[in-house]
C-alpha cells in the first residue's frame, strides 16, 4: 500500500505542522532531522502555531466583545516553559497565576506585574505580600483571603488590586461531563475548590468596597473543559452573567471594571473529546459565549458597555501547538490466546499524563514505516498499562521509526512525572527553519538529585 494511503501524508495538520511533500514538518524543520538532533522522546513547540493561535483567540473574543478591551491572560499552568511563556509576552499577553510558583514563572517569562492575575486556593501571607508590592491582581478566594489581603495592604501602606473569584452553580447544565464522566457539568463543576458562593461574594463585595486599603476591580469565574459543545458554552456564559449581575446588583453605586471567564474552551483537535471529533472553532464558542455573556447582564441590570472581558485559554491556545516525538524500539507479536501486537516506543503515559488524567486521545502520526496496516497498540516504555493508542491503524514499523503525537503542547510537559525512575524529556522551540532548546531534558542525575542519604545509611 503506496504510503499516502498508510499516514494521509499530503494532509496538513495545520498552517505550521504536518505533512508537505511526504515529509512531517514543524514550520520548516523535518520531524526526523529533529529526531536526529536532539533525541527522543522529544516535547516541540511551533512558535508561529503559539503566536497564530494567541492571535487567532483574541480577535475572536474582540469580535464577540464590542463593548470594551478584551485581555488575554494565558493560564500558565498549561505551559510553564518560560522561553514559551516569552513568546507570549512579546505578543502583549497577560498570565494568570496559581501559586507561589506560577506567580515566578510569570515574572521570569517577562510578564508586566500588572498584567497578571494571582489565583489559587489556600494562597499564604507571602504570595499575597508579593502580590501586593508588585501590584498584580489578586483574585481573592476567600472571606479570608480578603482579611488577609486588607492587613497586608494596609502595613505596605499600598492599596491591593483584587477581583472575587465566584462559584455559580451552573443549575442549567445538566448535560454529562466529558472530563468527570459520572456526573452531570453542574455537578462536577461544585466539586472544584476554588471559588466563593454568590451569597458570600455579595457579602464580600460590600466589605472590600468599604475598606480603603482595597481596590475591588472586577469578579472571575472558571468552568474548565467539561463539554466543547457551543450550546454548553452558551449556558454557562449565562450562569456566569447571573452570578456576576447578582453580585453587582447587591452593592449600590458599584459596577464592575473588568468580568474574568476563565479558560477551558477545547483545543482545536480536542483530543478529549470522547469521540475523537474536532472541536467548534474558537470563533463560534466566542460568538456564543460574548452574545449569552451581553444578554445575562443585561438581564440582571449591568450594562457592559465600557467592561474590559478577561479570558484565561489554555488548552485552547497551546495544545495544537506542540508535538511530542518517540520513537520506536521493538514490535511484539503474539497469537494465543488472542492475536494481538505491540509497537513499544521510548517515551511513556508518564510524559503524555493527559491519557490517564483526562483520558485524552492523542493521535498518532507514522513518520516512518511502511506495507500493510493492521491494528495494533501503541505502548510506553514504563512498567504500567502505559496504553498511548489502543487497537490503532498502524503501518508494518519496526526498531528506529518515528512517530509524531498531535496536539500535546498543553499540560504534558507540565503535568509530567519520573515513574519509573524516568528522566523526563525536554523541550525544542521551532521558528522557521532554526531549532532549539528551551527545556533541557533530564538526566538520571536529575531524578535523584533531591534524595539525601544518612551517613549512617552510605
Amino acid at each position: 500500500m503506496p504510503p499516502g494511503q498508510i499516514t494521509q501524508r499530503e494532509r496538513p495538520v495545520s498552517a505550521s505542522i504536518g505533512w508537505r511533500d511526504q515529509q512531517f514538518l514543524i514550520e520548516q524543520c523535518e520531524v526526523t532531522d529533529l529526531a536526529g538532533r536532539f533525541g527522543t522522546p522529544l516535547n516541540v513547540i511551533s512558535e508561529r502555531a503559539l503566536r497564530e493561535n494567541f492571535r487567532r483567540i483574541s480577535r475572536a473574543f474582540a469580535a464577540s466583545w464590542p463593548h470594551g478591551p478584551v485581555m488575554v491572560l494565558p493560564s500558565i499552568k498549561a505551559n510553564y516553559v518560560l522561553a514559551v511563556r516569552r513568546v507570549l509576552s512579546a505578543e502583549g499577553a497577560g498570565c494568570d497565576t496559581f501559586g507561589a510558583s506560577e506567580l515566578q514563572a510569570a515574572l521570569r517569562g517577562g510578564v508586566a506585574p500588572d498584567m497578571i492575575s494571582v489565583n489559587g486556593s489556600a494562597k499564604d501571607e507571602a504570595l499575597i505580600a508579593t502580590a501586593v508590592d508588585l501590584g498584580a491582581r489578586i483574585t481573592i478566594d476567600s472571606a479570608d483571603e480578603l482579611h488577609m489581603t486588607a492587613a497586608i495592604a494596609k502595613r505596605a501602606e499600598r492599596r491591593a488590586r483584587i477581583r472575587l473569584r465566584l462559584r455559580p452553580d451552573y443549575e442549567a447544565l445538566d448535560e454529562r461531563s466529558e472530563l468527570l464522566v459520572d456526573r452531570s457539568i453542574s455537578e462536577a463543576a461544585n466539586t472544584y475548590k476554588p471559588g466563593i458562593e454568590v451569597g458570600e461574594a455579595k457579602r464580600l463585595a460590600a466589605e472590600a468596597l468599604a475598606d480603603p486599603n482595597l481596590d475591588l476591580l472586577g469578579l472571575m469565574v472558571h468552568l474548565g473543559r467539561h463539554s466543547a459543545s457551543v450550546a454548553v458554552w452558551r449556558k454557562a456564559a449565562a450562569s456566569m452573567a447571573q452570578a456576576f449581575a447578582e453580585v453587582a446588583g447587591a452593592v449600590k453605586g458599584w459596577r464592575p471594571t473588568e468580568l474574568d471567564i476563565g479558560g477551558g474552551f477545547p483545543a482545536p483537535s480536542d483530543p478529549t473529546s470522547p469521540t475523537g471529533s474536532p472541536a467548534p472553532a474558537i470563533e463560534e464558542i466566542a460568538a456564543s459565549v460574548g452574545k449569552s455573556l451581553s444578554d445575562g447582564l443585561r438581564a440582571g441590570g449591568v450594562e457592559p458597555a465600557g467592561i474590559t472581558l478577561q479570558i484565561e485559554p489554555g488548552r485552547s491556545l497551546f495544545a495544537d501547538a506542540g508535538v511530542h516525538l518517540t520513537r520506536i524500539r521493538h514490535v511484539k507479536e503474539q497469537t494465543n490466546p488472542a492475536h494481538r501486537r505491540w509497537i513499544e516506543t521510548d517515551t511513556t503515559e508518564m510524559f503524555l499524563p493527559d491519557l490517564l488524567i483526562e483520558h485524552a486521545h492523542f493521535k498518532p502520526e507514522f513518520v516512518t514505516g511502511d506495507g500493510d496496516v493492521t491494528p495494533a497498540d501503541l505502548v510506553g516504555t514504563s512498567c504500567g498499562f502505559d496504553i498511548l493508542a489502543e487497537q490503532i491503524p498502524a503501518p508494518a514499523v519496526s526498531a528506529g521509526d518515528l512517530v509524531v503525537f498531535l496536539g500535546t503542547g498543553a499540560y504534558q510537559d507540565a503535568a509530567s512525572a519520573n515513574f519509573n525512575a524516568l528522566p523526563r524529556p525536554g523541550t525544542v522551540l521551532v521558528d522557521g527553519e532554526k531549532a532549539e532548546w528551551i527545556k533541557r531534558p533530564e538526566t538520571i542525575a536529575d531524578v535523584f538529585a533531591r534524595d539525601l542519604i544518612p551517613d549512617r545509611l552510605a
